[in-house]
């Protein structure tokens, strides 16, 4: 069994406090690190992803975003590209969208959003993911509806709508 993983803790202000187990973290309600990305197409469809049934937590919730905990001492940037070869298989460059805030019941996390254009088909790691397909925003609004979703959803959704209409602002890209 792998060595469990071990998070910066942090403030508010994302000023590293100490370093803690991840599962003390979670019990502990500990504020940490986190990257979230969006996954898009050639079409700008996004990827969306079922969450494996031997996932600790949400296990089987549906997320419009990937993500993971920034490790001990490990950049957001690395943490990104990290997250992204294990859960997607892809290597391309991620872009920094935004940062916020989560705050939930299960979870405090200081989390930064990046946008990735998949180069190739993704390879999706079954044991983080039970599937996953390329959505357009009219048809993820329609699964919201009928199925479980994680609980930052509607904070993702804002940035990725936020996202893509400036993507699809004339001389943006």
């Amino acid at each position: 069994m792998p060595a469990e993983e071990v998070l910066d803790v942090v403030d508010d202000q994302d000023r590293v406090l100490s370093r803690a187990p991840r599962s003390r973290v979670l019990k502990d309600y500990l504020i940490h690190r986190a990257v979230m990305f969006f996954v898009f197409d050639d079409e700008e469809r996004v990827l969306v992803n079922q969450r494996s049934e031997a996932k600790e937590i949400y296990p089987g919730y549906w997320s419009i975003a990937f993500g993971g905990h920034v490790l001990a001492g490990e950049s957001y940037d690395g943490a990104v590209r990290r997250e992204l070869r294990e859960e997607t298989g892809l290597e391309t460059e991620p872009r920094l969208i935004t940062s916020f805030q989560k705050r939930t019941a299960d979870e405090r996390e200081n989390v930064k959003v990046y946008a990735v254009t998949a180069d190739r088909e993704p390879a999706l790691f079954p044991d983080e993911i039970a599937q996953g397909r390329f959505m357009t925003l009219a048809e993820i609004n329609e699964m919201l509806s009928r199925f479980d979703f994680l609980p930052e959803t509607p904070t993702l959704l804002k940035i990725l709508v936020e996202h893509t209409s400036r993507r699809q602002s004339p001389g943006v890209r």
